[in-house]
């Protein structure tokens, strides 16, 4: 007859907890310090092979972002979430800025053009008019 250690099966969630902790090379104690958990919390349920309550989860998560949530419940997906600047190469973005500080002096110039050309405009106006009134 089997015990009931040996019929219960590891939860899934608590497998790729453990392939995530491995991944990152943090240890039971250290999951539970950096998610504020009590203590031995980890340790009880790898040990004793019991799932994870939410509360948990939340606080593993919050812990870890790079942790992707939908892997670490559903196994779905990859398991860590793309880094947010990975997708952007700081050289790109650099560039970016540059040319943006560059169309905006070229703007500055192109408004400063336009005033003085109006500035001009209303200048040969005057000039019109007052030679219009004196010859008349």
């Amino acid at each position: 007859m089997k015990t009931k250690k040996e019929t219960t099966e590891t939860p899934p969630i608590l497998v790729r907890l453990q392939q995530f902790m491995d991944h990152e090379k943090l240890t039971a104690y250290q999951v539970n310090k950096d998610s504020g958990l009590c203590k031995g919390l980890l340790i009880n349920a790898f040990t004793n092979q019991r799932g994870l309550t939410t509360s948990t989860l939340e606080a593993i998560l919050n812990a870890y972002p790079q942790l992707n949530a939908n892997w670490l419940i559903v196994g779905r997906g990859e398991m860590l979430n793309p880094e947010p600047d990975a997708a952007v190469p700081p050289s790109v973005t650099e560039k970016h800025i540059q040319n943006l500080d560059e169309l905006k002096k070229q703007c500055v110039e192109m408004i400063e053009t336009i005033h003085q050309m109006k500035k001009k405009e209303q200048e040969d106006a005057d000039t019109r008019l007052i030679d219009s009134l004196l010859k008349g």
